[in-house]
């Protein structure tokens, strides 16, 4: 049972009136009139009371509660257009980091603080777009890079490419070869086909480090 609402004060002019019935008026009026008064007071202090607040506010604790019992899918709402990938190896924040889809290595890299100093950039594809998940290894002068997951675009093909016939695509997709070098090995066999995998040491910016990464994925057929 809720309790009563509080006695509110009837203002002055009421109060000067009850006390012009009191002092002239017989007890039976001014009783019916003290009952009729206090039953209107009682009536506009529950309308107060009982009216509804305005819709969509919460106060207080319980707008955090509300928040804690949303839908999952809707508290992840937040995260939807987002990729997480973990950044290890030779940067100076190894670690989870969370991007815009779309966002390539480059930018995972840079999310982990930059490379370290002994890091082998060429080694990773910079321009290759992340897929959520995925772990990016910067690794260390002189160790193998990490492929990149299966599936992934610009994950390294199953066999070896050949030079002559490869699209833009699949050479862009080896390791260590950007849009730029590809296009610069799609440049050099168009005017001179490939005769041996070494010529690909004749094209502008491979060289010998990054030719070794690749001799084993390429052929000439």
């Amino acid at each position: 049972m809720s309790a009563p609402p509080p006695f509110v004060l009837p203002p002055d002019g009421v109060r000067a009136r009850l006390a012009a019935l009191l002092a002239g008026a017989d007890r039976q009026r001014v009783a019916v009139a003290v009952l009729a008064l206090a039953a209107v007071l009682g009536a506009g202090a529950v309308w107060v009371r009982a009216a509804p607040r305005p819709s969509g506010s919460v106060d207080g604790p319980g707008a955090a509660a509300a928040a804690q019992t949303l839908p999952r899918a809707v508290q992840g709402a937040t995260a939807a257009g987002r990729v997480a990938v973990h950044v290890a190896g030779r940067v100076r924040r190894p670690g989870l980091v969370r991007l815009a889809a779309g966002s390539r290595v480059v930018d995972a890299i840079r999310a982990a603080g930059g490379a370290t100093p002994g890091a082998d950039l060429d080694a990773v594809n910079l321009a290759r777009r992340l897929v959520d998940g995925e772990q990016v290894r910067v690794p260390a002068r002189g160790q193998a890079a990490a492929a990149p997951p299966a599936g992934a675009p610009g994950a390294p093909p199953a066999g070896p490419v050949d030079l002559n016939t490869a699209t833009a695509e699949q050479l862009d997709a080896l390791p260590g070869v950007g849009e730029v070098t590809a296009g610069h090995i799609v440049a050099y066999r168009t005017a001179h086909p490939f005769t041996s995998v070494d010529e690909l040491l004749e094209v502008p910016g491979i060289g010998q480090r990054r030719f070794e990464q690749l001799k084993d994925l390429v052929t000439v057929g």
